[in-house]
């Protein structure tokens, strides 16, 4: 069910190599539109500016079930890969890239949630990251179809529909929903009838102390609104620490080399086709994705986090000391090898922790009565974080030249490698009662620990 979940972000996540795809030939002489520069950075640029959109509405959408916010996801996909499909003139097409862009928003959080919630302890923090692999094979196929078919973006569009027409599909028919809201929503017993069947525990015996423990009904008043629970101690630390994980995450430059990829890699002296070079950086990515996955489960959060903040540092820090030095005439006899590793370095580095994790314990740090609200602002706020970086990269990279963007984003992911290091919980192997409970069981040791103090003055 996970599985299928993910599925669901594999069309809306194909927006994001779809420019790169479509500009060229819609920029050619051939086209059957002639685009000018303007025309193409908003083609490129309209998916993005939509993205925190799509995360607002996934708040209310979840709040009507975790799968009818898959079901919407796809379904808003759809239509938006096909009206770029049938576009008349560049005005359609743009109106599709916006609606693409709302559906990406909108597959930012609901499927991390749903893993989250129907997953055991043991699984989560595998399950949680599989989003992460979705949306790099998604990128990846994309970036293939463009190879095949380096001149008909229309067929390209028509192939990316496929995958979110086959995820509606198959979540309709076959996905139950999460037992974890339903129990929010007082239906305990369709709640305990699913979840005994994702334990494989028979429907006449009782669930073992484990999943009952998991289960188990949180006792806040009855009468508290939301707006209370917000600001609960449970839901407003962790918004500081994955808001600030997505303020390091985002400018650290991880989004700007995605979408500047082949621009980024000429300014390195990277010199490769540039249909190949997507596709490279598309498999590093995919790559990386799949071992955040792999080593998650056995090494948890925090290391991976600094693991990965420590190899962004070193790359960038590499690359751009190796373009200082060769715009003042120290060339190295590495036949432009040392930018390629570098560049593929701090993008395999990036993914394994920066790029997958923030998005994955979006799911796991909120408590359950605000995480449909608080997931949908958080990833809004990181896309907010993602256009401003994005934007502001060419206007950065005149003002500070090639060498000293690189270095920013050296000091700002070795400033995010020491925010990780004092405030990021590790969340392996804990249940979501567990991690909910991290941050309140904090209160209680320090009142505790107070209490005893004063036993000992007196």
């Amino acid at each position: 069910m996970c599985a299928l979940a993910n599925l669901s972000v594999m069309g809306p996540s194909m927006g994001f190599g779809y420019s790169a795809v479509a500009l060229p030939p819609l920029q050619s002489p051939n086209s059957e539109f002639h685009i000018d520069e303007n025309q193409a950075s908003w083609i490129a640029s309209a998916a993005a500016i939509a993205i925190p959109f799509g995360c607002m509405i996934t708040s209310f959408a979840m709040r009507r079930g975790r799968k009818t916010s898959l079901l919407i996801i796809s379904a808003v996909s759809i239509v938006g890969w096909l009206t770029i499909y049938l576009s008349a003139n560049i005005e359609q097409i743009i109106i599709g890239r916006i609606i693409s862009g709302v559906a990406t928003g909108l597959a930012t959080v609901p499927t991390t949630v749903y893993a989250a919630e129907v997953s055991s302890a043991k699984w989560r923090s595998t399950v949680v990251t599989w989003t992460s692999i979705a949306i790099a094979t998604g990128v990846l196929i994309v970036y293939i179809f463009g190879f095949i078919f380096p001149e008909n973006w229309r067929m390209v569009a028509l192939l990316c529909s496929i995958f979110p027409l086959v995820s509606l599909v198959l979540t309709a028919i076959f996905m139950p929903e999460s037992p974890v809201w339903l129990r929010e929503r007082g239906k305990i017993a369709e709640a305990e009838r699913i979840l005994k069947k994702f334990r494989g525990v028979p429907q006449e015996l009782p669930l073992p102390d484990e999943d009952a423990a998991e289960f188990e009904v949180k006792h806040h008043k009855k009468k508290k609104n939301l707006l209370k629970h917000i600001l609960r101690r449970s839901a407003l630390i962790p918004s500081f620490i994955l808001l600030g994980y997505f303020f390091f995450q985002q400018f650290s430059g991880i989004f700007a080399v995605v979408y500047y990829a082949v621009q980024i890699s000429k300014d390195s002296g990277v010199k490769i086709d540039n249909h190949l070079n997507a596709i490279l950086i598309g498999l590093t990515r995919l790559i990386g994705a799949i071992s955040v996955a792999w080593l998650s489960r056995r090494v948890g959060r925090r290391p991976l986090s600094i693991l990965s903040g420590t190899g962004m540092t070193l790359s960038i820090g590499s690359l751009s000391l190796y373009l200082f030095l060769h715009d003042r005439g120290y060339v190295a006899s590495d036949e432009n090898l040392l930018p390629v590793i570098c560049l593929i370095a701090y993008i395999f580095m990036s993914t394994l922790g920066f790029l997958v994790l923030p998005f994955a314990m979006v799911g796991e740090l909120y408590p359950s009565k605000v995480k449909d609200v608080l997931s949908g602002f958080t990833t809004c706020i990181a896309y907010i974080f993602s256009f401003v970086s994005v934007k502001a990269y060419p206007d950065m990279s005149k003002i500070m030249g090639k060498h000293g963007i690189f270095c920013f984003y050296a000091v700002v992911s070795l400033l995010g490698t020491f925010f990780i290091v004092f405030f990021l919980p590790e969340t392996r192997g804990k249940t979501m009662g567990e991690i909910e409970d991290i941050y309140a069981k904090k209160k209680k040791m320090i009142a505790g620990d107070e209490t005893v103090k004063e036993k000992m003055v007196s």
